[in-house]
């Protein structure tokens, strides 16, 4: 029996659109044990307590990857990432499924491959590789490999999670970007990503507050978040960097600051979608697996 705790991330960190995510000291605790039945599933609504279960599907489908007999399964779930809220929580359910069957089957842990067969299912690496390796990652794909280089976020910045009591699908958020963009736009944010990065691992917060625009996603995704303008008055008044994280709809605040809590919860007090302000640390380990005694 083995637990897996798996961090919740943030990606398309400004300009980062689809390459640049960080993992977060947020977690979702899994337990996997062989069971009586094919699939039991513990701890979650009943609506994801079936075979269309995330974690699930990943579980069965490493076990397709390396040609593995499927074995009866329970899975337990403790979940504190929210759902469709841009923080990860599908990217956290695969690595979790994949890792799970890595040990259940006895296989010997292997990050790069869990990497692969997780890009295989989510579609992209940015969530699942700061989820994998902790900290923050650039990651691109090609056909045969994923490459990725993970960094270390200075301790001298403090991310600020603003959660809204509404869900936003990944789905419906790429729905809404355009299907071609301005050659000057791309520039903009490729130009910017290797200063934003300087400026989060060294801390520089001046470099960090010009890095972080970004021209391909938000300008189109901010349409579906009712009082994007509101909050982004508000960012400005507390002199704040801030951007959408994933596809939305949290925003994620960067600061050097570790006093913004209250300010930003009164600021945001009266606004309609009753938005949740956390402080999130960075976490640079990535996911990590123990064994329990059963």
């Amino acid at each position: 029996m083995y637990e897996i705790k798996v961090p919740a991330t943030s990606a398309n960190i400004g300009p980062g659109f689809d390459s640049l995510g960080v993992a977060l000291k947020l977690y979702n605790q899994i337990i996997f044990k062989e069971g009586e039945k094919e699939v039991e599933i513990q701890g979650v609504e009943e609506k994801y307590a079936n075979k269309n279960n995330l974690i699930y599907q990943s579980f069965r489908k490493t076990e397709k990857y390396f040609n593995l007999d499927s074995k009866k399964i329970m899975i337990n779930i403790k979940t504190n990432i929210p759902v469709s809220r841009g923080l990860g929580s599908s990217a956290a359910c695969v690595v979790a499924g994949v890792a799970g069957a890595f040990k259940i089957h006895n296989l010997e842990i292997d990050d790069e491959e869990i990497l692969k067969i997780s890009t295989q299912i989510e579609g992209h690496p940015d969530n699942v590789a700061p989820c994998i390796y902790g900290g923050l990652t650039a990651s691109f794909s090609t056909d045969k490999k994923i490459f990725t280089e993970k960094y270390n976020v200075s301790k001298k910045i403090y991310f600020y999670a603003l959660i809204p009591n509404f869900e936003l699908s990944t789905l419906d958020s790429r729905r809404i970007l355009p299907k071609s963009v301005e050659y000057k736009d791309a520039v903009f944010n490729l130009s910017r990503i290797p200063f934003l990065i300087k400026g989060l691992t060294s801390g520089n917060i001046d470099i960090i507050k010009e890095a972080i625009i970004d021209r391909l996603h938000q300008p189109y995704r901010e349409k579906l978040i009712e009082e994007y303008r509101n909050l982004k008055k508000i960012f400005s008044d507390l002199d704040i960097s801030y951007y959408l994280s994933g596809a939305g709809p949290t925003i994620m605040c960067i600061s050097d600051k570790n006093n913004l809590i209250d300010p930003l919860k009164t600021k945001t007090r009266d606004l309609k979608s009753k938005w949740i302000v956390k402080q999130i640390k960075v976490d640079n380990k990535g996911y990590n697996i123990r064994r329990l005694k059963i």
